[in-house]
């Protein structure tokens, strides 16, 4: 497809880093209940609060990167500190037995194993801070200027990849440990570290002679800092263009926030929507399936679709404000479906779960039209000095988003009236859902309206 042998090689690691990641979320609340016998809502707070730091220690991540190590060191420390985790949490697991007579509880004890708990969730939430933001910001560096359509496909290649790795790491979860086995989570936990170990030989193996530039120079060795200046005129402060670039930046932080707000419905609401109102029955073998079900739906799409949008990408000279537009309106159409579905059926009466299906297909062209152009559009965009933290900025708006699609969540109107932000009053599900459709729409159809704009503002970078 024309991309250096090292974009398939850092994405490699990503899918293995992706795939550890997931081991540990997947496991980390039913752990939380059944080893250490927190309560369930307990559990979900605390699994908010290890998963949302991870995020927000981006920033953290990035500014490091950029201002010390440059990205081979900071990718190196953040998988060791993943590895180091993933020991701690297979180790604390193992100590099942020394918690069996503890009653549920919803507070901290500081017993012996909550203890190494808490030290391998710091130790986790420090390695995926430093990894996740520096092996994104490292994809640029593989490509000169001029090379916009294969940067973007480049991360499309990478976003496919980590897809990969989340679509696997439930299916290992539920093989090895199943549910309710107190004795098993070591062995989970161990599966995450033998594909996190894997991936930092496969990082550490590659990079001598596969992360380098079209003219063999080493790529990601030196900290930005020291290879770049903020501007070109050396005063340290920020062009024109610069600044130009950066309020489109701030457009593609709203865009992404937007995206995220809706998309994370999937773990909420439209799980709720699922198990009350969809016949989760597969036609023809009719077999009936968990609402988690559909969770899967999301990776396998990706998997498949991805090699189409990288064709798309490489063949057809749309911009990526174009591209991020487009999936955006998606999103409406997404919701419309939904809309458009309650609508066929009657009192007391259950969705085919083909909706459901055509939902998320819908969903992942918008994921895939949004997510890995939006994190493609800030490394060009972004001042050269400036690449990591600002990925890091990026994945801080996944935390901002989680906590509105949970507010947004909370309004379902699951046989009841309900009234979402304490403002609008909804009564049905086709008005909950028409709410997001018409949100959809109207964000996507304003970032259409300004398109020619932010092109003008991106200086031709995007």
């Amino acid at each position: 497809m024309g991309h250096p042998k090292g974009i398939y090689l850092l994405s490699s690691t990503a899918m293995l880093e992706s795939m550890s990641y997931y081991v540990f979320a997947g496991l980390l609340v039913m752990y939380m209940i059944d080893v250490l016998h927190f309560t369930d809502s307990f559990s979900t707070c605390l699994f908010g609060i290890a998963y949302g730091s991870t995020y927000v220690l981006q920033i953290v991540g990035g500014y490091v990167c950029d201002r010390y190590l440059g990205n081979r060191k900071a990718i190196i420390f953040g998988i060791s500190f993943i590895v180091i985790a993933q020991l701690i949490f297979s180790y604390d697991a193992s100590l099942f037995a020394l918690s069996s007579g503890v009653r549920e509880h919803a507070v901290l004890l500081f017993t012996y194993p909550e203890i190494v708990f808490l030290i391998g969730v710091a130790v986790m939430a420090i390695g995926v801070s430093f990894f996740k933001v520096n092996i994104a910001s490292f994809m640029d560096q593989f490509y000169n200027e001029g090379e916009s359509k294969l940067i973007d496909a480049a991360f499309s290649i990478f976003y496919l990849f980590i897809n990969v790795g989340g679509l696997m790491a439930p299916l290992l979860i539920n093989c090895v440990v199943g549910v309710h086995h107190p004795e098993l989570y070591q062995y989970g936990f161990l599966i995450g570290f033998v594909a996190i170990f894997i991936g930092l030989l496969v990082f550490l193996f590659s990079r001598k002679r596969f992360f380098i530039s079209s003219k063999g120079e080493p790529l990601g060795v030196e900290p930005r800092f020291k290879t770049h200046t903020a501007a070109a005129d050396g005063t340290g402060k920020l062009s024109k263009a610069e600044i130009g670039r950066f309020k489109v930046i701030i457009a593609i932080l709203v865009a992404t926030l937007v995206f995220q707000m809706f998309s994370q419905q999937m773990y909420t609401s439209i799980i709720l929507f699922a198990e009350s109102y969809v016949n989760n029955v597969i036609p023809l073998i009719n077999q009936e399936v968990a609402p988690s079900f559909y969770l899967s739906l999301n990776p396998l799409f990706i998997i498949f679709l991805t090699p189409v949008y990288i064709r798309i990408f490489n063949s057809r000279d749309l911009s990526s404000i174009t591209k991020i537009g487009i999936g955006l309106l998606f999103l409406g159409l997404a919701y419309s479906v939904l809309f458009a579905a309650m609508g066929t059926v009657g009192s007391g009466m259950k969705l085919n779960m083909v909706w459901v299906f055509l939902f998320n297909f819908c969903l992942v062209n918008s994921e895939l039209l949004t997510m890995p152009v939006t994190l493609s559009a800030i490394t060009k965009l972004a001042p050269e000095k400036y690449v990591s933290s600002m990925i890091g900025i990026y994945y801080v708006t996944f935390s901002i988003a989680s906590v509105i699609a949970g507010a947004c969540a909370s309004a379902f109107p699951n046989d009841t009236s309900t009234m979402l932000f304490n403002i609008i009053p909804i009564v049905s599900l086709q008005e909950y859902f028409i709410i997001f459709a018409i949100g959809g729409f109207v964000v996507g159809g304003i970032w259409m309206l300004f398109r020619r704009r932010m092109i003008r503002l991106s200086d031709g970078v995007l």
